[in-house]
């Protein structure tokens, strides 16, 4: 089964509106949709938002389910500077857990330089940065990069940053820009990423750029429209993994 994962249902209406025949099943205190899309498997789950909802959903998936794959979907806000308007696309390679650190009178420190980890599994330590399965990423990319030609939309490809308390003000996203190097935000996407890495699942991560990370008005955003082209970015993705003959 390919998981697909996104903090709320605005995020999928579209996915669970293809898969047939639609089935849902219990996963821990949440829904699990499941049902097949161009022939294979498909399982869509909805965390809710912020970093502990999607841990608790996603190890709760991951303990039941055990799926091949997991994609984390939905909207995010993309910083100034880094090509990218609203309903454009980012295609993460890597996810960062920005806020977990220390606030030093010389500013933040993360984890990976105080001298131990977030969570050490299976021996090994897991820092604040989680890269997407580099296998999933290059099979992806040339199917998300002709859709976003054939839609007139730009594919950023790169890091994703995670935040409980998003930038509100265009100077809050300058500095995390420029700390992490990241070519937008959300709320959920380094904790899927860190439980994917525990328990071996390999993630990719797909977003509709719904606002731009500025003086916070809400009048400028558009989360519809971000996430119907990050679900239509997605059908073409799985489309072309399922079903190749069908983009000849």
């Amino acid at each position: 089964m390919v998981a697909i994962v996104a903090a709320v249902p605005d995020e999928t209406w579209m996915l669970r509106r293809r898969l047939f025949p639609c089935e849902v099943k219990r996963c821990g205190h949440r829904e699990l949709y499941c049902g097949h899309l161009f022939g294979r498997k498909v399982g869509v789950l909805h965390t809710g938002i912020g970093k502990i909802n999607a841990a608790s959903a996603v190890t709760a998936l991951l303990e039941h389910y055990k799926p091949e794959t997991l994609i984390i979907t939905g909207c995010c806000g993309a910083y100034p500077d880094q090509g990218l308007n609203r309903g454009d696309l980012i295609l993460a390679s890597q996810e960062i857990c920005a806020d977990e650190g220390v606030l030093t009178p010389e500013g933040f420190r993360a984890f990976a330089t105080l001298g131990f980890s977030l969570l050490r599994s299976k021996g090994n330590g897991l820092e604040s940065h989680f890269e997407a399965d580099a296998k999933l990423l290059e099979n992806a990319r040339p199917y998300l990069e002709r859709f976003a030609r054939e839609e007139g939309l730009n594919l950023g490809i790169g890091a994703l940053v995670t935040v409980s308390t998003c930038s509100g003000t265009l100077q809050s996203g300058l500095e995390m820009q420029a700390r992490t190097g990241g070519l937008g935000e959300n709320m959920e996407g380094a904790a899927v990423a860190q439980i994917c890495r525990q328990y071996q699942v390999p993630f990719l991560e797909l977003r509709g750029v719904s606002n731009m990370v500025e003086e916070r008005d809400l009048a400028r955003w558009d989360l519809q429209g971000a996430a119907e082209t990050a679900q239509q970015a997605l059908v073409a993705l799985l489309r072309g993994w399922f079903s190749p003959m069908l983009l000849a």
